[in-house]
């Protein structure tokens, strides 16, 4: 059984729980959230011990792994200090907001020998693993790729109250790059990237509108990568999703929407989603569990991780060399 420390009790925090907790294999032993009217019921509906400050979770509970699901922008610490206390960690994408963060992760963890995955549950989407199944067993060569994640303005303004302090690359780009990244077998060695800065500032809220990647491959490939996080919020869906892979001879195209269920109501017209959570005979299941549920079986059998760090390192370097590219509005080097 395999002892959890949960740091953060917000949207993907209490998801989080819920898939350790159904899970045979694995326990919530503690929360850690810095709300304590919140942190202490959702402790006590989850059976846990709380804390605000993680640190004391981690000087007093005995726990194996510490699984972080934070705002963006506070990754990096909490890793950190899980990595110093000896546990394993998993975190929310991305792994941290600085390559040179997500570098001291990497060199602590191979010091420490323990395991850290970032949480790319993309990878777990049934038609996005066809399709990697797809390329190595024909052996297709990819040549360009497009992604792009467009998010309703609801969720820069309404579902979380720090998108000043991220970017919709890091936010919902970081998901695409992980999944394109998997899908070439190669590394970018360059970008060049441009934002657009407007609607949500004009309301206050100080983050990038929309945000495009251009990416070159080391292998001769290149890609874009297209975030925004201003669609209206009529839109039928809260997340807009589509890749798109061409190869030498073939092309694949991965249109999240046609996964969705269409729903017609007198309120209005919506497409849920159904790929990555949905309950069946009151069971969580989908990509985000059995994601989930890899990274304790391969805790518990010692075996290494589908996503590996030095990937979600390389993934952090790339939206570090991308926002540098929008200030200085040059091409930049992927640097490690």
């Amino acid at each position: 059984m395999l002892k959890v420390g949960q740091v953060g009790g917000g949207i993907m925090g209490q998801q989080h729980m819920s898939v350790y907790q159904q899970y045979h294999r694995s326990q919530v032993i503690a929360l850690s959230t810095p709300n304590p009217v919140v942190g202490r019921k959702i402790s006590e509906r989850f059976s846990a011990n709380y804390y605000e400050n993680h640190q004391e979770m981690l000087e007093n509970e005995d726990i194996d792994v510490v699984s972080v699901a934070t705002p963006d922008f506070a990754h990096y610490s909490i890793v950190r200090d899980a990595l110093e206390a000896g546990k394993h960690v998993l975190v929310e994408k991305p792994l941290t907001m600085s390559v040179e963060e997500s570098g001291e992760i990497l060199a602590l963890a191979n010091k420490k020998n323990l395991t850290v995955m970032t949480l790319f549950s993309n990878r777990w989407i049934s038609s996005y693993a066809q399709a990697k199944q797809l390329l190595n067993k024909k052996k297709l060569s990819p040549i360009m790729g497009y992604a792009r994640k467009n998010d309703r303005i609801f969720v820069p303004t309404e579902m979380i109250k720090w998108a000043n302090r991220t970017t919709p690359a890091y936010f919902l780009s970081s998901h695409d790059i992980d999944l394109m990244n998997w899908l070439f077998e190669s590394k970018v060695v360059e970008v060049y990237a441009a934002g657009v800065e407007k609607v949500l500032k004009g309301i206050g809220i100080d983050t990038p509108d929309a945000i495009q990647i251009q990416a070159k491959y080391d292998n001769g490939a290149i890609a874009t990568f297209e975030s925004c996080w201003s669609y209206p919020n009529t839109y039928p869906t809260i997340v807009d999703s589509f890749v798109e892979v061409i190869t030498e001879e073939e092309v694949i195209y991965l249109d999240r929407k046609i996964e969705n269920m269409e729903y017609i109501s007198p309120e209005g017209f919506t497409t849920p989603r159904n790929q990555l959570h949905f309950e069946i005979t009151g069971k969580r299941r989908g990509a985000f569990v059995y994601a989930i549920e890899h990274f304790v079986d391969c805790i518990l059998d010692n075996k290494p991780v589908h996503i590996t760090l030095e990937s979600s390192h390389h993934v952090t370097a790339i939206l570090s060399a991308a926002h540098k590219s929008i200030k200085s509005g040059k091409p930049e080097k992927v640097i490690e």
